[in-house]
């Protein structure tokens, strides 16, 4: 679990610092690319985030 949160940030770094990049160079589809890679990666992690509070909290119930 661990590494998999380690290579979802590292791929939301990737993709914002990509796609700073390609608006600087004005390239259309690199930024697309990034920003579709940041925004997957991002929303993995939150994903990851109920499950990784339940296993430090397991006696709390969340609705």
């Amino acid at each position: 679990m661990v590494v998999a949160k380690v290579v979802l940030w590292c791929a939301l770094l990737v993709g914002l610092v990509g796609a700073g990049i390609a608006v600087n160079a004005l390239h259309v589809h690199g930024a697309v690319g990034a920003l579709i890679v940041a925004s997957v990666a991002g929303l993995v992690l939150l994903r990851l985030r109920p499950a990784a509070q339940l296993e430090v909290e397991p006696d709390r119930i969340t609705p």
